[in-house]
């Protein structure tokens, strides 16, 4: 069979014809010049956009001819090439139009000489392989997971794989990523549902790795795969759910809309998918979930472009997706997730400037956060830039108004795996360990690579005195994600285990590593571990805590060098450490109360009035963060 591509097609999404169309498996084999059981292998293996109806007989497809010259481009093509020429002359079209189930006819070889009796035999068996095929086709087609609208199972977690770029140029390759994180966000706020979170199905962009694998690691009963086909100022979007049990799709659905109403089209399907997996909607959930007013198109190209720099870890990314969004809200000063993107963009740029320029980037990030706020209350992404606001050095981290806005995030979108380990982030620094490590299971479930929510789980387990725990926690936490702390605090608790000869390793292979050490964690640390041994470079140590901090306050650093104060029994010195550590965030009673690092100075009058008053700050604290607890 040649190997030669489909017909081009010259049509543009919306003005397909019906001869556009083409309408079985049959058709769509003819059209790529293959036979049945090779395109329905594409469609399972290779994701080739074919769609299924779902009112009408189990097994019946479509397909468009212009999304197959597409897939074809950038797919097809390269498996023909692959195929054995023998192979494909075998196979005749299935006379069934139900998957798989549907075998290609294949002729005896003509080197078993078959009898007249060996063909009457072969012939009782395909009568009688056809019979069984027919009876398990009707009873698929009667069972009560079937299409046609009869008791569907309820599925309660997914995965959005990442959508297929079928426009033939790579740099619209951001709009197929932009759509996916935008198809994951609006399926993430419905509370029935479980939702992957992006960045741990992004690993899977182009690997064709089969779903039931993809399932199993995401751990996940379902998939959504699809594409997205932009041409002009259309755009269509194709979704699939996939069954892993069986590498098939379910279900499928095409929808198409101007690009205006591209946040109408993303909510479109997601409520398709909603209804299909019969997740339970609550009231205020259906109210977001209504139409939306049309946008610029080109503010919504500025977006979907900033989001696809705000992946990179740099200040010229930063400031160049600032510039981009700044671009968008001046074209559509209606559209409020664009002010939401821009407080976040200010938020990552705040890492990246001196503590001069920090005041005047906040005061943007919050004018764009309340903007967003004012035009659109129903904005996760909002809630979490003011909270990431107010938790901060210029902030005092406000802890209770921090974690409030992390609730109404996580209310808006309970599969939020950032509100999640935000959370757990703040109540790990109070002390509050167990909330702590909740959110940051939850937030772990959603997204197994959120290395910001690994950090707080280890930090928890490591300040109830769980060492060991915690250690093979910081060990599995995938970089960078504050190395300085987290290398620092992987040496603390191998200190607290009493392995001092392989702490002393892990920090010299700190130190080359991450020699400038912004935040003073890695001399605070070395001064605690050489506090009793050599109790004057320990001082000198502290000293270089002391003239970071100036720069960069760092309080878990402040801690360390309280303990290095307190096992050199400066008592005074300690609880200064210790009462500037609690004043910049990090206020952990229930840490203070057991840490063996302070027991030399726990007689001291001046560390139990610190203590007292710290007891009456965290209950105080517990009861404004919960109040409906007892």
């Amino acid at each position: 069979m040649p190997n030669e591509p489909p017909p081009p097609s010259s049509a543009r999404i919306g003005d397909e014809e019906p001869s556009d169309r083409l309408d079985s498996w049959k058709d769509i084999a003819a059209y790529l010049k293959r036979d049945v059981s090779t395109v329905q292998r594409w469609e399972k293996r290779e994701r080739m956009p074919v769609h299924r109806h779902v009112h009408d007989k189990l097994g019946t497809v479509y397909g468009f001819r212009l999304e197959l010259d597409a897939w074809w481009r950038g797919r097809g093509s390269g498996l023909a090439q692959q195929q054995a020429p023998a192979a494909e002359t075998t196979a005749t079209p299935a006379t069934l139009e139900s998957g798989e189930d549907s075998q290609p006819h294949v002729p005896l070889d003509p080197g078993d000489h078959a009898t007249p009796g060996h063909v009457r035999w072969a012939r009782r068996w395909l009568v009688l392989a056809g019979l069984v095929a027919v009876a398990v086709v009707t009873i698929a087609y009667l069972s009560p997971f079937d299409r046609g609208g009869r008791t569907k199972p309820e599925i309660g977690s997914l995965a959005v794989l990442p959508l297929d770029n079928l426009s033939n140029d790579p740099t619209q390759e951001y709009v197929a990523d932009g759509m996916t994180e935008a198809l994951i966000t609006e399926l993430g706020k419905i509370g029935s549902l479980r939702v992957i979170a992006r960045t741990s199905v992004m690993k899977y962009k182009g690997t064709h790795t089969p779903p039931s694998k993809v399932a199993r690691e995401l751990g996940v009963q379902a998939l959504v795969a699809g594409s997205v086909l932009r041409s002009g100022d259309r755009v269509r979007m194709t979704a699939q759910l996939i069954d892993p049990d069986s590498d098939r799709p379910t279900w499928s659905e095409v929808h198409e809309r101007d690009l205006r109403e591209v946040l109408t089209l993303q909510r479109e399907v997601t409520v398709a998918i909603a209804r299909h997996v019969r997740a339970r909607l609550t009231a205020p959930e259906q109210a977001r979930l209504g139409k939306l007013r049309p946008v610029n198109p080109e503010a919504y190209e500025s977006v979907l472009r900033a989001r696809y720099l705000s992946v990179r870890t740099t200040d010229a990314d930063s400031q160049a997706a600032i510039a981009l969004l700044e671009h968008a809200v001046a074209l559509d000063p209606e559209f409020a997730p664009a002010y939401a993107e821009l407080a976040s963009a200010h938020v990552v740029r705040l890492t990246f400037v001196t503590p001069e320029e920090a005041g005047e980037l906040e005061q943007k990030a919050f004018a764009a956060a309340e903007k967003a706020l004012s035009l659109d209350p129903d904005l996760p992404e909002a809630y979490l830039a003011r909270g990431d606001l107010l938790w901060s050095h210029s902030h005092h981290f406000a802890h209770e108004r921090a974690a409030q806005e992390f609730r109404r995030a996580l209310n808006l979108n309970p599969n939020s795996d950032g509100a999640h380990r935000r959370l757990a982030r703040v109540y790990v620094h109070v002390g509050f360990f167990e909330e702590a490590l909740q959110h940051a299971a939850i937030a772990l479930a959603i997204n197994p690579s959120n290395a910001q929510a690994l950090n707080s789980r280890a930090q928890a387990l490591l300040w109830m005195g769980k060492d060991e725990e915690a250690l093979a926690t910081f060990l599995s936490i995938p970089g960078p994600v504050l190395p300085e702390l987290v290398e620092a605090n992987t040496v603390f608790t191998l200190l607290r285990l009493g392995r001092r000869e392989e702490a002393s390793l892990q920090l010299k292979a700190a130190l080359r590593k991450y020699p400038n050490d912004k935040g003073g964690n890695l001399a605070g640390i070395e001064a605690m571990r050489l506090a009793e041994s050599e109790p004057l470079k320990a001082a000198a140590l502290i000293g270089t805590v002391a003239r970071r901090k100036a720069v960069n306050p760092a309080h878990h650093a402040a801690y360390f060098a309280a303990c290095a104060s307190a096992r050199m029994r400066r008592a005074k010195e300690a609880v200064d450490w210790l009462r500037e550590a609690a004043e910049t965030g990090f206020p952990c009673y229930p840490l203070f109360a057991s840490d063996a690092n302070l027991d030399p100075i726990r007689a001291d009058p001046i560390f139990q009035g610190f203590m007292v008053d710290l007891q009456k700050r965290s209950t105080l604290l517990r009861k404004a963060m919960f109040p409906d607890r007892k």
